[in-house]
């Protein structure tokens, strides 16, 4: 069977994008109002005159959620780990590396905060919440200014411009009575891997899929200006002749809610420039046979108007993805807002009857007997004000008419609403209890109860956003950065300086979560850590085989990021570090030294002790020293025998690695 042709692809592949969930069904518009819900926005049915008030239980919901999941997914501590499969040292040493590397990116990306607190924040809201991580490749290019140069200075600069690896161009100079003035545009080809949030107005999946994987469709539809597209390396002239946005058609208006308070989204394009013209761009992953084998493959294409840009085969599905509250055998899930929307609807209208009440209690309408009262006095209301009447009785003349309070029986009713939604989703209130006994008696130790079940069900949220979304994450970085980095990199991570390749893993090592359900908090963790650390202190005075100073070192590390620090280097020693420990050695040894002199002072015989107290520290500092020169030719020795994997890889794939090898 022959490949298939372009414009065939192309029909498949919009024939997918327009079946998918954002273009069928409820979807969209449940988002939409999940969006208002959360913010409080009226809900239509509001009558001219009367209370207007909204009740809040969705935002309550979301934002005590979000204050123990910041906690446990932007804290210091590592959220996910690689494990070992095997056990062998180059399997233990790969997952660290792994491990330390993978949080680097996540966390040293400038605007990770933002991203992910945005991304557990939607999941709450809606349905399902989407990241996105790629690899990227895009030409930038700035422009720097330097005036009032000296000959002196212009020739510096202009030797240094020669080292840099940018690309530069002069575009601008001049010369008077001041100095030298040049204007120099350097462009960059930056590459690298980055993640980012995709609003669920733009994110693409097929309908009924189980999981990422088994969707028939994945992507996102994305605005770019078509500066932006020629800079990641598209035709020129291709781009120009694309429709901009003012051609797509807009079928959500989730930014439109979103963007409410600011009067709405902006659609208006400022500069008039064909550059700043936004375009749609498809960004998708679609199954399909494309070279006619009769076996279905993932392929990427990526689609602006009626042209294909990229098609590629790709099996990996870069998003990560996150619900709430997962459903069997599907992948979209359930929010928080959509449990509690049913409550805010309840309390919204028993608030307003509660204070409609209210209002008619404090502002009774009045009976009246018009043929003995002044109307007028009564129409009038003023302090201390008369009001006439010719019946020798008042009270059969004039009468208030009473309204009921009924505030106190609606109060007993919203609390009990209260309960169920504490039920539903686990947040906390004052009284939890369903009936009339316990809504009055409340017990400290029914509320410690009612806390630990709270508790639970944030942490089962947090390990539901773990196991899914985190995993995929971290999975996902891990299988950008093997397949797509041409050079070992060296990075700084908790104080550590390590060079990592990550062209050379190897192993499929899975990731253990270390937040949510059978997690400890941190203050239990802390708890438990120093109680293991006194067995194992005790266990090194005794002499015991069970512990050594690198088991001690682990509960430590462990105790100080489970308080909240970013790097236990900074406070112990790690064993493994012969720098470290050699210069705790030499301090102590110094500490004695001193000690002996104050001694030799009083007590002449103590001098020999001295004399070997300085042996002993001279010894310490030449195997510093002799430690330091091992290192630097254990370096050695890892680049010549790289470089001779390098030419050996050369000679069995009949390939030239270039800059390796023999040929390098």
């Amino acid at each position: 069977m022959a490949k298939m042709k372009e414009h065939e692809l192309l029909a498949i592949v919009e024939q997918a994008r327009d079946d998918a969930v954002k273009n069928q069904g409820k979807f969209v518009s449940d988002s939409e109002e999940f969006l208002q819900y959360y913010l409080g926005h009226p809900l239509g049915n509001e009558v001219e005159g009367q209370s207007s008030v909204i009740s809040t239980d969705c935002s309550q919901v979301v934002d005590s959620d979000m204050t123990s999941l910041a906690r446990m997914f932007l804290g210091p501590q590592e959220v996910m780990e690689f494990t070992p499969q095997i056990g062998s040292e180059a399997d233990v040493i790969e997952a660290e590396q792994k491990t330390k590397y993978i949080n680097y990116l996540i966390r040293g990306q400038q605007d990770s905060f933002r991203i992910i607190h945005g991304w557990l924040k939607d999941a709450l809201i809606q349905k399902i919440s989407v990241l996105k991580y790629e690899y990227y490749e895009e030409e930038k290019v700035k422009v720097k200014e330097f005036d009032n140069l000296s000959d002196d200075e212009l020739i510096l600069l202009t030797e240094d411009l020669k080292n840099l690896e940018d690309e530069f161009e002069i575009v601008g100079r001049d010369r008077d009575e001041t100095g030298n003035y040049i204007k120099i545009e350097l462009k960059r080809t930056e590459k690298g891997v980055r993640y980012s949030k995709i609003p669920l107005e733009n994110f693409v999946v097929s309908r009924n899929a189980t999981c990422k994987d088994d969707a028939e469709i994945v992507g996102d539809i994305t605005l770019i200006s078509k500066g932006d597209l020629i800079g990641m390396g598209y035709d020129e002239e291709l781009v120009k002749r694309l429709p901009s946005k003012e051609h797509s058609v807009k079928d959500s208006n989730l930014s439109a809610v979103r963007f409410h308070s600011e009067g709405g989204e902006d659609i208006s394009e400022d500069v008039k420039h064909w550059a700043s013209e936004e375009v749609e761009v498809s960004d998708l992953y679609i199954l399909v046979d494309y070279d006619g084998d009769g076996l279905v493959e993932r392929r990427r294409v990526i689609l602006a108007g009626n042209e294909i840009l990229e098609n590629e085969q790709l099996d990996h599905v870069p998003y990560a993805l996150l619900s709430a509250d997962l459903m069997p055998d599907s992948l979209i899930g359930r929010s928080l807002v959509e449990i509690t929307k049913k409550t805010q609807d309840i309390k919204t209208a028993m608030y307003r009857q509660i204070l409609d009440n209210m209002y008619r209690v404090n502002s009774a309408r009045v009976v009246v007997n018009d043929m003995d009262t002044n109307i007028d006095d009564l129409l009038v209301n003023r302090p201390n004000g008369i009001v006439r009447t010719n019946n020798p009785t008042p009270a059969n003349a004039v009468a208030m008419l009473q309204t009921p309070y009924i505030g106190d029986k609606a109060l007993q009713v919203v609390q009990y609403v209260d309960s169920v939604r504490q039920q539903d989703t686990g947040g906390i209130i004052a009284n939890q209890g369903l009936d009339s006994d316990q809504l009055h008696n409340e017990t400290a130790t029914r509320f410690k109860g009612v806390e630990r079940a709270a508790t639970a069900k944030v942490e089962h949220i947090a390990r539901v956003f773990a196991e899914t979304g985190f995993k995929e994450l971290y999975e996902g970085m891990a299988w950008l950065v093997s397949h797509y980095h041409k050079n070992k990199v060296e990075i700084i991570y908790q104080g550590e300086q390590m060079m990592i390749d990550p062209r050379f893993w190897k192993y499929d090592h899975s990731i253990r979560s270390n937040v949510g359900l059978a997690a400890s908090t941190d203050e239990a963790l802390t708890s438990n850590l120093g109680n293991i650390l006194t067995a194992l202190l005790s266990f090194k005075e005794q002499g015991m085989t069970l512990v050594d100073e690198k088991k001690i070192f682990n509960t430590m590390d462990k105790i100080i990021k489970s308080m909240g620090m970013h790097s236990s280097q900074e406070f112990v020693n790690d064993p493994e570090k012969p720098e470290q420990v050699l210069m705790a050695e030499n301090e102590q040894l110094k500490m004695m030294v001193a000690q002996l002199q104050q001694q030799v002072q009083s007590n002449p015989i103590a001098e020999a002790e001295m004399i070997r107290a300085q042996a002993k520290l001279s010894e310490a500092e030449n195997r510093q020293q002799i430690e330091a020169a091992k290192m630097l030719q254990n370096q050695d020795q890892f680049e010549q025998q790289l470089e001779y994997d390098y030419t050996k890889l050369e000679v069995d794939a009949a390939t030239d690695i270039i800059g390796k090898g023999v040929s390098g």
